[in-house]
């Protein structure tokens, strides 16, 4: 027998291999070819080894030498893969030999994913990061690249090869040929062939370099990086019929790159579209801000605008020059260290400032570490640049800073796209993608936005920000914090621009040692501080501003609310206030928390009174907290903890003094309120000045004057008038207060901003006097349920003679309630009434990114900043700058959309601000009805001059004025598209500028 086999080659059964299906050992097996030396047997046995032990570290290595000793990289690959999830890629060596096998075998892009994969697994394990970063920037895919490029600089784990990289967008200096090696590999992927595109590209060979980027499209449609750089190589080559077809196929994500925006507005620079080029060359900006030639190509286009009549700030258009002309100046210092070897200390210090001037403080600091380590050079001063920029960074720093950089300021989503741009996943998408957008069913759809909103704060030199605290985005607030800080609309120089006032706290009701609040010049259209030259810095702890003519000497005065004394400060008419505060009696030694107030002639004697709004009494509110011994940080009080204290009405005297005259006038409601908005105005059919007050927490006052005024008194009936709560009757949280002619019957509405869980109330004057809370029937309550509202206005945003209501929310506190945490930063809200009577949220229709992005807003008003006889925006936040949103809703013909009409008035036998003043407007048939009020809602002023849209109407214009002391006067053919100052017993109307 043992002979037979000899000859017939037969073995003993001993030897023999078992079918690796039914192998019950295979792992055993395996191993016994590969003592044996067999390793395509022990290969065989794979898949049965890899199903029995999956998660076995040491069977898995086994499993990837095998595969490798096989001459199978692929597979090994995908078995070390499998280790590293199994060991939550703990091991970096690991990873990395994972990561070769990948490229060995020709799987690039899945060796990026598996690093992707890792990191997020692990994000300290620097080495991996910086592979994946050197391999997105090889593939040309920076926006990729740069946040892990960002992440290893803050953690200090850079070199100079990364800091290269990290600043390169000019050319690519990276030898292509590497990836041409790992395509030779794998030639069903073509996208490692992105880098000879990029080269030929670079080298003006636009015709390779497209044919290049089609080949690997046809193959990767998906690919975004090659679609954006052969969008650039389309319009750098000026093929713009070949740009528009291959647009016409959405790209997901492709809105996200510099090069795709670049594209596009080269396309609408050669179609003479400038807007559109502009709106383009903005978004490259957004998308990279580090790109010189998309802030070249910016300001070009701004300053073309300009010329051909556009309204545009000269200071942004500096500022985007300025940028651009920065990056220039580094693009070349880093070309110049490169070209002399890289040793110059000198040049890699110069970098250092010019990224400092940038605003780009962690990569200067990055390059003035490397400047350290170059040879010496006693000339250079690098320790002394590097200390100075470690002096900017805290740990908080963001990557590029914005302060001292206008340029970031600038909003031109209010521009229209290039319209190539309307089917390509365009850049609206994202930036009307709000993170809390609460809506009705029928809110607009977003995808034809034609209103805009654009926050110019600091584009044009509007930087303040009034805080009550300086931890607001930190649980824990006090209820002193909660309110925030307001401010007001006057000219108080009278030259026909809007200035600002902003209160300011921060400090310890009732001490003078707050942040001083700021008086705001406008010159022009751009801001300038004045606050210590006309001496407004009031540092008691600042809560709302009152604007008015308390001494009728033409001049608006100024009356500070503050936790604390309020101040009084008079117009001295040279640019200068004087403190007046003793002209209130007993206001110097006040520890009353006054929010709101308004200056108006109450008792219709010509002269100018106050009313003024009290919160909680004393100031335990500034001292307690709350919450309870399951919340780890104390929360803020309920108001309802602390009494109510009293409003108070003060009379003017003639001689620029005011008694106090709540006693005298019988002004004590039958429940006190926690006063927080105020306005003031002739709202119904009996004649006067009528108050409505916004309680927080109990019902709302309404307060009417009647008798003499030497028997004058005052009365509150709001429960009676249907104003005092919602349609129950039920107090709510209140504060803010919109008066307006809303439904357009000829008399004064009102709409009122409540707390969460209590909707905001609309109130329908449904009979001379008379109001009901009418806010289901115009489906306004779901959308406000969930959010706090503070300030808002009635205001005809684009002058189609429809009021929308436009509404600033946000929380008062991040605490827990009913298990829940919540949500600080709520999303400002824009409401218009449409021709069914039913309010639809209209803020989809607005290109905008401040309405795209939730605030923790407090006090809106009215100004026109820019004197485009627009209505802007002012509005306050609790943890950022003041807004200054300005209105710049535009036809194609650019012209506002509707016609208008501005007055002022001007009262002689009145008191001069003519408050209490009814208006009528009668155009082309139709009618419009409206107030001249002040108080204007939570903590704020409105600017004093009305304007009205009137739509499509035709024609002059007649005016009626209905005075405080009830005398009417008629004024004929005022013509639309002016403004008009209209003086009391004048029988000419005045033109105005």
């Amino acid at each position: 027998m043992v002979l037979g086999c000899l000859t017939l080659g037969c073995s003993d059964s001993s030897n023999r291999w078992p079918d690796p299906k039914t192998d019950e050992a295979p792992l055993r097996t395996m191993k016994r070819a590969i003592d044996a030396g067999d390793w395509q047997r022990a290969y065989e046995y794979t898949d049965a080894v890899l199903l029995r032990y999956p998660d076995d570290i040491d069977v898995l290595i086994d499993l990837a030498k095998v595969a490798h000793v096989n001459e199978q990289p692929s597979r090994a690959a995908d078995i070390l893969i499998q280790a590293c999830r199994v060991e939550s890629f703990e091991q970096e060596p690991r990873v990395h030999q994972a990561m070769v096998a990948l490229i060995s075998a020709g799987r690039l892009f899945d060796a990026m994913e598996f690093l992707a994969e890792a990191i997020r697994a692990q994000p300290d394990h620097h080495e991996m990061r910086r592979t994946l970063f050197d391999l997105y920037v090889g593939t040309e895919n920076r926006r990729a690249s740069l946040p892990h490029g960002r992440f290893l600089v803050r953690k200090r784990q850079f070199d100079l090869e990364l800091l290269k990289s990290l600043g390169n967008t000019v050319r690519r200096t990276l030898d292509p040929k590497p990836l041409e090696e790992v395509a030779s590999r794998n030639p069903s992927d073509r996208r490692p062939m992105i880098g000879r595109a990029r080269i030929q590209f670079d080298e003006g060979d636009f015709g390779g370099a497209i044919d290049l980027l089609r080949e690997i499209i046809e193959a990767h449609p998906t690919f975004v990086p090659a679609h954006a750089l052969l969008a650039r190589s389309l319009a750098s080559a000026g093929r713009f019929d070949d740009l528009k077809q291959w647009a016409e196929k959405p790209v997901v994500g492709i809105e996200r790159e510099s090069n795709y925006w670049l594209a596009l507005g080269d396309w609408a620079r050669a179609k003479q579209q400038l807007p559109q080029a502009a709106r383009a060359y903005w978004q490259a900006t957004q998308a990279d801000a580090d790109v010189a030639e998309s802030w070249t190509k910016l300001g070009v286009s701004l300053k073309q605008l300009v010329q051909s009549g556009s309204e545009f700030p000269k200071q942004a258009i500096e500022s985007v020059e300025r940028r651009s002309t920065l990056l220039s100046k580094f693009n070349q210092q880093k070309s110049r260290f490169e070209r002399t070897g890289e040793i110059s200390r000198e040049i890699a210090t110069e970098i250092a400032v010019t990224l400092r001037d940038l605003g780009r403080l962690w990569e200067a600091e990055a390059w003035a570490a490397t400047a350290t380590t170059l040879p010496a050079d006693d000339a250079v001063q690098v320790e002394k640049t590097r200390n100075q920029i470690i002096s900017l960074l805290r740990k908080d720093t963001p990557w590029q800073t914005t302060q001292q950089h206008p340029e970031f300021a600038i909003d031109l989503s209010y521009l229209p796209l290039p319209g190539i741009a309307a089917s390509s996943a365009t850049g609206d998408a994202a930036i009307l993608d709000s993170q809390q957008r609460v809506a009705s069913p029928d809110a607009a759809d977003a995808t034809t936005p034609k209103l805009h909103l654009v926050n110019e704060a600091s584009l044009r030199n509007l930087n303040f920000l009034g805080a009550t605290a300086d931890d607001l985005d930190q649980p824990g607030i006090m209820l002193h914090e909660t309110l925030g800080c307001g401010g007001g609309t006057l000219d108080f120089d009278l030259d026909g621009w809007s200035d600002l006032y902003l209160a300011a706290a921060g400090g310890r009701p009732p001490k003078r040692d707050s942040d001083p609040n700021a008086l705001f010049r406008n010159l022009d259209g751009t801001f300038a501080e004045v606050t210590i030259a006309s001496e407004t810095g009031d540092t008691g702890f600042g809560q709302g501003v009152a604007v008015g003519d308390v001494n009728e000497d033409g001049f608006p005065d100024l009356l500070v609310l503050n936790y604390g004394p309020n101040s009084l400060l008079i117009n001295n008419g040279d640019g200068t206030f004087s403190n007046a505060t003793e002209r209130l009696p007993d206001e110097a030694s006040s520890q009353s928390w006054s929010t709101s107030a308004a200056i108006a002639d109450l008792d219709n004697d010509g002269i100018s009174d106050l009313v003024i709004l009290h919160y909680c009494a004393g100031l335990e509110p500034s001292t307690q907290a709350c919450g309870n011994e399951n919340e780890e940080t104390p929360r803020s009080c309920s108001p309802m903890k602390f009494p109510a204290d009293r409003d108070r009405f003060y009379r003017g005297v003639g001689d620029g003094s005011f008694i106090d005259a709540t006693d005298l006038w019988a002004a004590e409601p039958s429940v006190r309120g926690r006063g927080l908005g105020v306005v003031v105005g002739a709202f119904d059919d009996v004649a006067g000045c009528d108050i409505l007050v916004a309680n927080d927490m109990t019902h709302n006052h309404y307060w009417r004057g009647s008798g003499e005024a030497t028997k004058f008194k005052l009365s509150e009936s709001a429960i009676a008038l249907g104003l005092a709560g919602d349609d129950r009757s039920t107090a709510q949280g209140s504060m803010g207060i919109a008066a307006s002619d809303l439904d357009r019957d000829g008399d004064i509405d009102f709409y009122v901003t409540n707390f969460d869980r209590e909707y905001n109330t609309l109130y329908e004057q449904v009979s001379p006097g008379q109001w009901q809370d009418r806010t289901a029937l115009h489906d306004l309550i779901q959308p406000t349920l969930p959010l706090v509202g503070f300030g808002t206005a009635a205001i005809d945003l684009d002058h189609d003679a429809q009021m929308e209501l436009i509404l600033t929310n946000g929380h008062v506190d991040m605490f827990s309630r009913e298990g829940k945490k919540s949500v600080y930063a709520h999303p400002m809200q824009i409401f218009q009434r449409g021709n069914d009577n039913r309010f639809a949220s209209m803020e989809n229709a607005f290109a905008s990114e401040y309405l795209a992005t939730p605030h923790v807003g407090r006090a809106l008003w009215t100004l026109d900043a820019n004197r485009d006889h627009q209505t802007d925006i002012a509005v306050t936040h609790q943890a950022e700058p003041v807004a200054l949103l300005i209105n710049r809703n535009r036809a194609p013909d650019n012209k506002t959309p509707g016609n208008w009409i501005e007055l002022e008035l001007t009262g002689a036998v009145s008191a001069r601000d003519a408050i209490g003043s009814k208006i009528l407007i009668q155009c082309d048939g139709k009618n419009w009805t409206t107030a001249l009020t002040s108080g204007d809602g939570y903590l704020c002023s409105n600017e004093r001059r009305l304007r009205i849209g009137l739509g499509d109407t035709d024609g002059d214009c007649e005016i009626t004025v209905t005075w405080p002391n009830q005398t009417q006067q008629t004024w004929s053919s005022l013509g639309r598209g002016q403004c008009w100052l209209l003086v009391q017993d004048a029988a000419e109307a005045f033109k105005k500028s």
